[in-house]
């Protein structure tokens, strides 16, 4: 690496900034990358919680992180999945489960074979064919035994965002990254590129590489770059409620009439995120709304302003954004520490070997919009899907624009249980299918092939499925068995 990127200063604070330095050091460390990371003290909101998907499991080993440093410091729950509540009006529920949507058969996805049997009067919902899914809302947790279902079972996290921010800094501070205050830094530019930053203290820094987390450096090369998104609710109200007992192993999503009220349940509390359009709900009547949604004593902050932009460039030069410095993430399915961790994990598998020229910026870049894309779409087609009725903020979200690639998911799914591909893909197919069809889609045919396999044949082997689900589910450890393990 005699002319790769060696010198690194990290600027910004909370979670994407200690992760960013966390996992360059951890990655290049030993091939003599310095790191200094410039904290500017941003911290996570007061109650906020975060939803991990499975892959950042993957990440933590990255990290140096385990399970008992999650359990006993950002006080985590094991996650299965998403519940979905009232988005087609009325009490009706969905989850959306980390796992396979039933165990393909006669060389064709399940999927197919469950449409087939839903047009000729089968009433079981495709969820209840999901391993985790079953798994979840039983309570239960953990691998499968050997020679049962053919299905995979996923598990994220739910993470106290305080929590999770200071346990990445304490790994920081054991490995070998300078941390420095420096929440008022002077920003020096030449020639499209980042000189240096000037610390309050009188210290200047120099980098090959600045990695921006809050937002200031990548302004100051590009200060027109950040693009407005859509957004559905520009007011947020976060709060704490007594935990659950017993922990689901799911957060919940409950639509309002002017939003959603997002529940997400860890060990010590449940964090509470009460979305609305501040044109359809006042912030004087919101808390009252809020209260009435939960139905349970809470305490909760003031309401606070929500954007949605982001950045289709956040290489440029010198400089890489990260996190909230990137862009505002979609407020569902775990966007935020999603696109956070993949972005992350495109930079150290494009680390600049020419600190010079970069030439990994561009296909970087193209990535990342990818990315961010295909993070965006996935929860989009929940206000596309929903079946709210009488309701301006539903009606406006099921009407408002989506990408051509949303529509020809939907589309395609719609007419015949597929998925078109494309570039950059953020979740598997039986996600999407998981989504959909908790969101009412029954596709109108399917593949011919599924006719192969006889009507008899196939009750069996739906009869198989199930039992098997059952039988599984059974044989896993609850969830508070699986905390005290991972304690243990």
């Amino acid at each position: 690496m005699t002319n790769a990127a060696q010198r690194v200063v990290v600027h910004g604070g909370g979670i994407a900034a200690a992760m960013a330095a966390l996992a360059v050091s951890r990655a290049f460390a030993r091939l003599g990358t310095d790191v200094i990371w410039v904290d500017t003290g941003e911290a996570p909101a007061p109650h906020a919680a975060l939803i991990a998907p499975p892959d950042l499991a993957t990440f933590h080993r990255l990290l140096g992180i385990d399970d008992a440093t999650l359990v006993a410091g950002a006080a985590a729950t094991i996650n299965m999945g998403q519940q979905f509540a009232g988005w087609s009006g009325g009490d009706g529920a969905f989850l959306h489960a980390y796992g396979d949507a039933g165990s393909a058969f006669a060389s064709l996805p399940f999927v197919q074979h469950w449409t087939r049997a839903r047009q000729a009067g089968l009433g079981v919902a495709l969820e209840d064919f999901c391993l985790a899914a079953a798994a979840a809302k039983h309570g239960r947790t953990g691998s499968q035994r050997e020679g049962a279902t053919r299905q995979t079972v996923k598990q994220g996290w739910h993470l106290d965002a305080a929590g999770y921010a200071r346990l990445l800094r304490a790994a920081c501070e054991r490995g070998d990254i300078c941390i420095v205050s420096g929440a008022a830094a002077a920003v020096h530019t030449n020639g499209g590129r980042l000189e240096r930053i000037d610390l309050a203290g009188g210290e200047r820094l120099d980098a090959d590489l600045f990695i921006d987390a809050e937002g200031a450096l990548i302004a100051a090369l590009d200060p027109d770059g950040a693009v407005a998104g859509p957004g559905f609710c520009d007011r947020i109200i976060r709060g704490s409620a007594p935990a659950f007992d017993p922990l689901p192993l799911y957060g919940r999503v409950a639509a309002h009439s002017a939003g959603w009220l997002a529940m997400v349940p860890l060990a010590d509390r449940t964090a509470v995120e009460f979305a609305y359009d501040g044109r359809l709900l006042s912030d004087a009547d919101a808390p009252a709304a809020l209260a009435a949604a939960i139905g349970r004593p809470i305490e909760a902050t003031a309401p606070v302003p929500q954007e949605a932009a982001a950045r289709p460039r956040p290489w440029i030069g010198n400089v890489i954004a990260v996190g909230p410095a990137a862009g505002d993430a979609p407020p569902l399915d775990g966007g935020e520490l999603l696109l956070l961790q993949l972005a992350i994990a495109q930079l150290v598998l494009l680390w600049p070997i020419d600190r010079a020229a970069m030439p990994e910026a561009d296909i970087y870049n193209e990535e990342i919009a990818g990315t961010r894309a295909g993070v965006t779409d996935f929860t989009a087609q929940h206000f596309r899907l929903n079946a709210r009725t009488g309701e301006s903020f539903w009606d406006a979200a099921r009407a408002a624009p989506v990408s051509a690639e949303l529509a020809s998911k939907i589309d395609l799914f719609a007419a015949r249980g597929m998925f078109a591909h494309f570039n950059h893909e953020a979740h598997v197919e039986d996600s999407w299918a998981l989504v959909m069809a908790g969101h009412g889609v029954v596709p109108r045919s399917f593949d011919p092939q599924a006719l192969l396999v006889e009507d008899q044949a196939l009750m069996t082997e739906f009869q198989c499925q199930l039992r098997a689900v059952a039988s599984d589910v059974h044989a896993m450890e609850t969830h508070a068995e699986a905390l005290r393990r991972m304690r243990g």
